[in-house]
């Protein structure tokens, strides 16, 4: 049967959830699939929206450096410009007499040479000026079409970012209504399996414990995620005191002192994947076909996450969700050895009692 969380199996030593009436299984099932998928849809739809609203963030300050380059470069358009009229009306004010003329006309053949190098100097200087003409032009004509360009993908990203905000209000709104339409007590029974397969997860973490295996860095994001248990879910919650899906992984791992991509979906293209087979603690697990949401792992099968809206941040089973894959956000980290158990101390052994010397005989 399918459930809420699409677990294929409750996790070993967990309380199995409670089966729905006879004859409501039809329903029940319905109704945990709807909610899923409407589930799924908004948030598949606020982590984009995220991801589209940081980089419509980047577009916006690059169409805004590339405007200001083009602003400098016509300044120095019109600076050239104006030195390179100078040049003309110079040489136009100079000109008409050939150079045997002004060879006579000066007053010695030193005079002459002089004259001729200064014309040489001006030479190069028109053509440094034409030079530094092109350039500008070049470059604000370069400048002028990226920022036109950054200003239309800028666009194009708020229009997506609209659009997935759109999409996201449409999957909490169906969250809603399916479960405004739904009775008590299916909402009881979905209720107590979620707690049920948390409980089980948190019973298998504590027998297992969280880290074995972990990079010292994947142990600092272990015990900053679990730190965050029990706060809400909120859409685009980087904490401190709310969280969505990527935003609590991303910021256990910033304060493990790694950086990663802020979205689900950047975290599954932007970092190392490893085999499922190869999961160690503080590895990232991605779920659904288009990455939609993402957990950290624990060891021993638990997931640690920030599920949806109207939940807190809880421990799961791994397969709560399709799983896509795993990423690794510190891949050349070495894992730390799992901490061993001690040895209980040995028991001191029990004396016997020696029995009391009887007296000795009066003498």
């Amino acid at each position: 049967m399918t459930t809420l969380l699409l677990v294929p199996a409750v996790p070993a030593g967990a309380d199995p959830a409670p089966a729905p009436p006879a004859g409501a299984d039809s329903a029940f099932d319905r109704l945990a699939e709807e909610v899923e998928s409407a589930r799924h849809a908004a948030e598949a739809a606020e982590q984009n929206y995220t991801a589209v609203t940081g980089e419509l963030a980047r577009r916006r300050q690059l169409s805004a450096d590339a405007a200001r380059q083009a602003a400098e470069q016509r300044g120095r358009l019109a600076d050239a410009e104006s030195e390179a009229a100078r040049l003309v009306s110079e040489q136009y004010r100079s000109g008409g007499l050939g150079t045997l003329a002004r060879l006579f006309l000066s007053d010695g053949p030193e005079d002459f040479l002089d004259r001729q190098q200064r014309a040489a100097s001006d030479s190069r200087s028109a053509a440094t000026v034409l030079r530094d003409l092109r350039e500008a032009r070049n470059r604000m004509v370069l400048f002028s079409e990226q920022a036109a360009q950054a200003e239309k993908a800028a666009s194009d990203a708020a229009a997506e970012a609209q659009r997935s905000l759109e999409r996201a209000k449409e999957g909490a709104t169906r969250t809603e209504r399916l479960l405004a339409g739904a009775t008590a007590e299916q909402i009881g029974l979905l209720e107590q399996r979620e707690s049920a397969l948390a409980d089980g997860a948190a019973r298998q973490l504590l027998a297992v414990g969280p880290g074995g295996g972990a990079s010292a860095a994947g142990r600092r994001a272990i015990d900053f995620a679990l730190a965050q248990r029990g706060k809400p879910y909120l859409w685009g919650g980087t904490g401190p005191d709310a969280f969505d899906c990527s935003g609590l992984t991303s910021q256990a791992w910033q304060a493990a002192g790694v950086p990663i991509p802020r979205t689900s979906q950047q975290q599954w293209a932007g970092l190392r994947h490893v085999a499922l087979r190869d999961l160690r603690p503080g590895d990232l697990v991605v779920y659904h076909g288009d990455a939609s949401h993402v957990a950290l792992y624990l060891g021993g099968g638990t997931v640690v996450h920030a599920p949806h809206t109207g939940t807190v941040v809880k421990l799961a089973p791994v397969a709560m969700l399709p799983v896509l894959g795993a990423v690794r956000p510190d891949p050349d980290a070495r894992p730390e050895p799992a901490p061993q158990p001690q040895p209980a101390p040995p028991s001191q052994p029990t004396q016997p009692s020696q029995p009391s010397p009887s007296p000795a005989p009066a003498g």
